[in-house]
């Protein structure tokens, strides 16, 4: 996602109740397709993240595993 793309969803996002109906009403049909686009964008980014995140803590250390199969290589 761009930095307008960024924006425009942070206004999306944060605007005030008044501020949204106004855009909601002078909104086309193409304007509210972006908007679904954007927020669908963010969803995905949001999933990525949560998934590095799970990924980064499966990692763990073998390495007493390792020196105990060892034991067993010929």
């Amino acid at each position: 996602m761009n930095d307008w793309d960024r924006d425009n969803l942070n206004f999306l996002l944060n605007a005030d109740r008044e501020t949204m109906e106004d855009w909601y009403h002078m909104a086309t049909e193409d304007d509210f397709k972006y908007a679904a686009e954007l927020f669908r964008r963010a969803r995905t980014e949001l999933a990525l993240t949560e998934l590095a995140l799970v990924d980064d803590e499966a990692v763990e250390d073998l390495s007493q595993a390792q020196s105990i199969l060892r034991g067993f290589q010929l």
